[in-house]
């Protein structure tokens, strides 16, 4: 499990425990990538971090399927029953 301590200048500082085999592919290809270790794993788990955050955040279509998402949304919209029950036990949502 990682550990997160903060240092004296803002910046974090992440700890995390590897086995034998995992250490030695991070440092061979932090080596092959001529970095340093610590500038390898950034580089590497912020564009991991980057890419769940965004598929996460961000809903990507295609033309075809944009344009019947349109469709749908130009619809006039029906009443469901459930959700007018739902929203009349809880007229708000719960702030998060």
């Amino acid at each position: 499990m990682a550990q997160t301590a903060q240092s004296g200048s803002g910046r974090r500082r992440l700890e995390v425990r590897v086995s034998e085999e995992q250490d030695a592919i991070i440092r061979e290809a932090a080596e092959v990538q001529d970095t340093t270790v610590t500038a390898f794993l950034l580089e590497t788990v912020t564009a991991r971090a980057r890419r769940v955050v965004r598929d996460q955040r961000d809903l990507v279509l295609s033309n075809v399927a944009f344009t019947r998402f349109l469709a749908e949304l130009d619809k006039p919209a029906e009443v469901v029953p459930e959700l007018v029950d739902l929203f009349a036990r809880h007229p708000r949502v719960p702030e998060q």
